[in-house]
């Protein structure tokens, strides 16, 4: 084996199970990625719509609020329903923008919470409606940032 492709090993990531967080407006969403067998499990969204159609556009705060009453049990959910548990996860991804800022706030806050709740558990941050994030470095510690759904080594936060 050659030294380029020894080096090229401890690059590479083994596939994980990805829990997804978008909470960047007025929708909070949840999903389920399993990398290793390139699939969705499955995904929950709830939409404000309703709440923000009153005041005619979204207000920010009640944005806010409303993702922290939700998130917790759309994530359980989402786990109760597709048969996994945290301890399963390989990593948790969350919306860093754009978007709003106290809801932001609350996707983060939630994605590093559960990740120090649990044994080492990355968390990565994602630019808002991408797609797929695989970082190509094993993170460096227990949050890991990603600043953009691309090929680019995630670096220490």
């Amino acid at each position: 084996m050659s030294r380029n492709s020894e080096r090229a090993k401890l690059y590479q990531n083994p596939p994980v199970l990805i829990l997804g967080i978008e909470t960047s407006c007025d929708e909070t969403g949840v999903a389920l990625y399993d990398a290793a067998a390139g699939r969705l499990l499955g995904h929950v969204v709830h939409s404000q719509v309703e709440m923000h159609q009153a005041y005619g556009g979204v207000v920010p705060e009640l944005a806010s609020r409303d993702h922290v009453r939700r998130l917790v049990p759309l994530a359980r959910g989402l786990l109760a329903r597709t048969g996994r548990e945290v301890a399963e996860l390989g990593a948790i991804a969350y919306t860093q923008g754009p978007g709003l800022v106290g809801a932001l706030l609350v996707g983060a806050s939630f994605a590093h919470a559960l990740a120090a709740a649990s044994a080492y558990r990355p968390s990565a941050s994602i630019t808002s409606r991408a797609t797929c994030c695989r970082p190509c470095s094993r993170p460096a510690g227990p949050y890991s940032r990603l600043s953009r759904c691309s090929s680019r080594a995630a670096t220490r936060s």
